[in-house]
Parts: C-alpha cells; structure tokens; sequence
C-alpha cells in the first residue's frame, strides 16, 4: 500500500488535511540539489545543505539587492491559512472584457480549532471597473465549506463548486452574474457512506468537469476511503452538462488509473483546465508517475499519457530505491494552449530507501526545481531553479532547516525554532500558468528567499515567475514577482487565459508556513493570524522584458532606468458626475501626477504630484465642479505619460 500521504499533517477532517491512505513515516533528507549522492538520513532533525548561519542585516541586504516594496490590491482576508495541500485551485476568472472575479477559502474568525465559520471568500472587479468589492473575510454560502474553483455558465452566471469536508461531497453555489451576490448552493456528488472532497473543478459553456478523491479514517463510525481498480483513495472524474443541475458522469476512474501503476491517490495532487471542448487533467505525487488525461470531445472519452514515468511504480515497501530516482512532489499544473496543445508543469523531487523491512521512505524537501513538459515536443526540461532566489548565482538559495520540516509528533524538532513545509511538496512548488493570445506563456511558483527570514528563522516565500516565447521550447530567467520582504507570499493563482496583463491572487502571511499544517500547540510557533488576499495585474510587455521583479541573482539593479505608467482599465464609471477611478500599474517608484484637460488642451485640474511604489495603484478622477462634456486625463509618472478620454455628466 501507499504509504506516505500528507504524513505528519493533522489527522482532523476539520483542517481538510486527513490522510488519505495508510500512514508511514516520510524521513526527510537533506539534499536541495538535482545532482546531489544520497545524503545521510535526519530523523526529526531537518537541516538542508548550506543552511546560513545568523540572519543578514535586512536593510542592507535590500539596498544591496536594489529591492523596492511593490504595492498590491487587498481584495479579501482570512483567518484559515490553507489554501491547498499541494496543487493550487482554479480560483480566478478573467472575463474578455477585462472583468475578474476570484475565490478563497477564507473564515472571517479564528471562532475554534474547526473554523466553522469557513467558507469561500468571493471577490470582483466588474466589466470596465476598477474597483474591487469591499475588502472581504466572509463566505458565500451558509455551511462550512472550503477549497473552491470558479466558473462561468453560458447564460453570464458563475458558478462556485466547494466541498463539504465534515459530511463528504460539494456544494454548487451560482450567482446572477459577474459580481452580484445573490448566492444560492446546491448539495452536488454526494456518495453513500463515503467522503469525496478536494476538487479541483472548470467549465466551458454548461460544462463543468470536476475531478477530486476521498478521505479516509480509521475511526470507528467514520467513512473509510474506497478502493477501486487496486487505487485506494483515488482521483475521479465528473461531468456536468447542463450547468450543475445533473451530473451524467460521476466518480468515473479514467483509464489507466489503476494499480499497474499506482496504489493511492489522495488531497490536490492534480489539477485540471478545460478549453472548449478539450479536457485537460494531470495527477502527480511522491513516489508517482506524472501523468497527463486529454479528452478532445468535452470529457466522452480520455486519452493517458505519462509524461514523467516513476522508476519505481507502483511503488511498494518492498523496493529498494539506493539510486534516489527523481519523482514529483506532487504540486502540478496543466494548460491548455492556443493550439489545443497541453503543457505540464510540476515541483521536483526525489527518493530514497535502504530499507524494506518498515513502511517508509525517505524524500528531498530542498529541491528547488519546477519542471516542464510539452504535449508538442513530449520533451520536458526544468524551467526554474532557486539559483537567482540566492544572494549569487554560484552558491545557490541558501535555506534555514524549519523551511523544509515539518511537525514531528505534533511537536517542533528541538533544534529548531519553527517548521514552514508544506505537506510533503518541496522547497520550489506550487505552479501556475498563463497563455496570452500570441501564445507567450507564464508560468508563477512558490518559491523561499534566501535574505528574508523570520524571528524563528525560517525563510518567507515569494512568488517567482518564468515565461516563455516560443511554445515552452526555451524558457527565460526567473524574476521575483512579488518580493515583500518579511512576509510570506504564497498559495499563488494565475487566470490561465490572460489579456496584456497577467492577472494574479495569492494569500500573504506575516509568519513562514501555515497554522493549520504547521504550529505546534506547545510551542505556539504559527499562532492564527489575519492573512491577506491581494491581486495584482502586471504587464506582460514588462515580464517579457525582465522588468518585473528585480532579479535576485548578483544583486541585479534595475531601479535607474524611466519608470512607465500601465492602465489597466479605462477610469470607471464613465461617464460619472462624481469621482471616477482608474486601476494602473506602475513598474518603478516614481513621482505620479494626474491632470485633466477641456477639448482645447486647457488643464482644468492637477494634481499634486505623490511618490508611489511600484505596482497596483488606484488613481481618482474628481469632477467636481466641471461642467458635462468630454475630457482627458493624463497620468505622468516621470517622463512618461498615458492619456485617456472621460465623460462627465
């Protein structure tokens, strides 16, 4: 049997984290390179190579680095801090006319140890507006639910899909349109005496496909996970054709996924994105083969594909694996390009056994490596390394030990202060990608920086971003989207589709790690904090450019050249008789300047210029006083200038 599951992890199907098969020690080695010889086992005792000794002078270290704080939109906030296990949700849509709307798992209290007060979050910016919600921690639905995707049916109204993990099964939530919260939830895919939760869901047109797994628990009275095909707990496939309202298709194994190569499956170690009437679906996981399905006819039929293959599957307690084979850690990607292509993406990883007398195994938590592969080429590469996340390009991305450990025995191993892993992915994790309309595709991950560590000494993540011209065949340098030093930013999402700008949530932690995974009750080490989520839209033309995101490798400064202004959006509402906003995107701090001026060129109001950071940044448009007509607004940040029309009433 499979045996290393989200180990280590509480056990309670409150914190959505149960096990999904039987349990077994994971050991932990310490190992962060792709070319490193097996490393002597740590047990409890995490540290991974090059670990810094003392923390660096922050302040220093920043100027040094050129690192200038960027500025975000905070759309919601949350108080539960676990947004996935491994693989990110589809949590965010972006319409054609330059709407978007996204979801969270989110609870507006800390209430008690089960959140019953979780739920999706919802937030929007509407047709041309550019204003986002009210900042919001409150759910959507009346029940405790968690681990939501977002959706459009063809009539405009979105479709939220959330799982019910004390009861089993999901709950469809649908609004009147894009931004309304007329919400209303339907129960969806329960099943008798067991509890399928964690999906990952998407859509096209009525379509809506889902896949997800099961929970399993040994308590007496409690659900067991089923086995079928050989696979305990395994990843199933559902289709709706009519907008939820009946699902032909439910809890379908997909061909190939059985015991030949696998023994169990278990929480977010898939993802899934629909284009059309092409299905694409990817599983992964420790000790697992990667494995891509695409359906070309709306999810009728499936067709495999291994695009990583396990040496050792289907893995069993009796091999031995002394030549530590490259595996995946179980956070994994899929995109559907222009073409109807798929390319895969995933956190890397290894394995090791010496011992086949128990049930465990040993896995490398410091790897930091995020794999590609190209359904066009059925070639793959690694496209991202934490090199230029280090303080130079020869010694690597340094990390502290409690970035990848985690609890032992529900406590925090004595030689460190805190323990930050998540599940049993690695240190560079979690992708997510985007294809804009010439095919250029972006690619954001999760990612710990070596200069920014907390006062238990653990490393704050960021997010990083590659993207590629060509189809995936070469890929460009990494950049650091959001570089918030002292702060964690994680759990990202990108709107696989996207315009000129790519469009991003994430959540920022003020602490490394999660409460829910990773505090120990004795220690307090990650008490329950308010967590932000933020969006940002950040110009593709810059990311293409190395623009975006100082590059951390050699200390790269970029801070000297011009700063430009992007709008986002035209100002909105227009026309307006009040005041109107504009959402633009600055890429270098810089004097910010806004001026209006009459149909003859005549300037009939100005601004005071103001120093901003770079990134998202709400401008105001004041008609006070003017009478109705058409005007144009210019927003100047240094020498560069953008003008727009406007209306006022």
């Amino acid at each position: 049997m499979r045996k290393h599951i989200l180990t280590l992890l509480a056990a309670s199907a409150a914190l959505s984290v149960t096990a999904q098969a039987p349990l077994g020690n994971i050991r932990m080695l310490s190992d962060n390179g792709p070319a490193m010889r097996p490393a002597p086992e740590v047990r409890g005792d995490m540290n991974v190579n090059g670990v810094m000794s003392g923390r660096p002078n922050r302040n220093e270290d920043m100027l040094r680095r050129g690192i200038v704080p960027y500025s975000f939109i905070k759309v919601g906030t949350t108080y539960y801090d676990l947004q996935t296990n491994a693989s990110i949700s589809n949590r965010i849509k972006l319409y054609d006319n330059g709407s978007v709307s996204l979801v969270w798992t989110t609870s507006p209290d800390e209430g008690s140890a089960s959140f019953p007060n979780r739920g999706t979050g919802y937030n929007s910016r509407t047709g041309t507006g550019v204003n986002w919600g009210p900042v919001r921690n409150n759910r959507i639905e009346s029940t405790r639910l968690g681990w939501p995707s977002i959706g459009v049916l063809a009539n405009g109204n979105e479709w939220v899909l959330a799982h019910d993990a004390t009861l089993g099964g999901f709950v469809l939530s649908k609004n009147s349109g894009q931004g309304q919260n007329d919400w209303t939830s339907t129960p969806v895919l329960k099943e008798n005496n067991l509890r399928p939760i964690w999906a990952r869901a998407a859509g096209s047109g009525n379509y809506i496909h889902a896949i997800y797994s099961y929970t399993d628990s040994s308590q007496p009275g409690e659900p067991r996970a089923p086995t079928r095909l050989g696979v305990l707990a395994p990843m199933v496939y559902s289709r709706s054709t009519d907008g939820g309202a009946t699902w032909d298709k439910v809890a379908q194994m997909l061909p190939g996924f059985d015991s030949s190569r696998i023994t169990g499956a278990g929480a977010d170690g898939y993802a899934l994105d629909v284009r059309d009437s092409i299905v694409a679906i990817i599983f992964g996981g420790l000790a697992d083969d990667v494995a891509v399905w695409k359906s070309t006819d709306n999810g009728n039929t499936f067709t495999k594909t291994i695009v990583d293959s396990f040496k050792y599957a289907p893995y069993a307690s009796t091999k031995l694996m002394l030549d530590t084979p490259f595996s995946n850690d179980g956070s994994v990607h899929v995109l559907i390009d222009n073409d109807g292509k798929l390319h895969a993406f995933w956190g890397f990883s290894r394995m090791f056994d010496d011992d086949n007398s128990d049930q465990s195994f040993s896995f490398f938590p410091g790897f930091q490596n995020i794999v590609h592969w190209s359904e066009e080429t059925n070639t793959s590469q690694i496209i991202a390394s934490g090199t230029p996340f280090g303080r130079d390009e020869t010694a690597g991305n340094s990390l502290l030990g409690a970035t990848t450990a985690a609890l032992t025995s529900g406590n925090v191993p004595s030689n460190l202060n805190t323990v930050a892993r998540l599940g049993n992915t690695s240190a560079m994790r979690q992708p997510s990608a985007a294809i804009d309309a010439d095919g250029n595709i972006y690619v954001s991950f999760s990612v710990p920086i070596e200069g920014d560590v907390s006062d238990l000494d653990a490393n704050y993540r960021d997010v990083g971003m590659v993207y590629s011209t060509d189809g995936g065949v070469t890929w460009q340098p990494a950049q650091n989207l959001t570089q918030t030093m002292r702060a964690e930013d994680d759990f990202a999402c990108l709107s696989p589709r996207t315009d000129s700008f790519v469009h991003m949530v994430w959540q920022q932690d003020i602490i490394p790690g999660t409460a829910l995974q990773n505090n120990s009750a004795s220690a307090n080490n990650h008490e329950t904090v308010l967590n932000d989520i933020l969006y940002a839209a950040i110009p593709t033309e810059r990311i293409r450019n190395n623009e975006v995101g100082h590059q951390w490798g050699l200390g790269v400064h970029k801070a000297n050249r011009p700063a430009s202004v992007f709008v986002v959006s035209q100002n909105y509402p227009n026309p307006f008789s009040g005041t109107s906003d504009v959402l633009i995107y600055l890429d270098e701090p810089a004097k910010l300047n806004v001026e209006i001026r009459s149909l003859d060129g005549k300037v009939v109001r100005s601004e005071s210029p103001r120093y901003v950071t770079p990134g998202n940044h709400f401008v105001t448009l004041n008609a006070a006083g003017l009478t109705p007509g058409v005007y144009f607004y210019t927003v100047t940040a240094g020498a560069n200038t953008v003008t727009r029309k406007m209306n006022v009433q």
